[in-house]
């Protein structure tokens, strides 16, 4: 995958986890909490495969690898994963 700006990923994500709660992505803000968000276990792992699908990498299952607190987190770790891979 080419160089992708951190406002593409903020919105793929931010997409990706409105669809999985079916909630409108105006609604969400990158510094909500994911629990706040009633985001569960089971929400995680599919929002994960879903972000892997649309960005093409592995994101590591270790939760100490990838801090997910909040939404910004989750950007901020995908933006890395993105960079580690491109410069590959």
């Amino acid at each position: 995958m080419s160089e992708v700006d951190t406002k593409t990923v903020e919105s793929k994500i931010v997409e990706i986890v409105a669809n999985q709660r079916r909630v409108d992505p105006a609604g969400l803000s990158l510094s909500d909490r994911l629990e706040d968000i009633e985001i569960e276990s089971i929400d995680l792992v599919e929002i994960i495969f879903a972000i892997e699908d649309e960005f093409d990498i592995d994101v590591p299952q270790d939760r100490d690898a990838m801090k997910l607190d909040t939404l910004q987190d989750v950007v901020d770790g995908v933006q890395r994963l993105i960079n580690e891979k491109n410069a590959a």
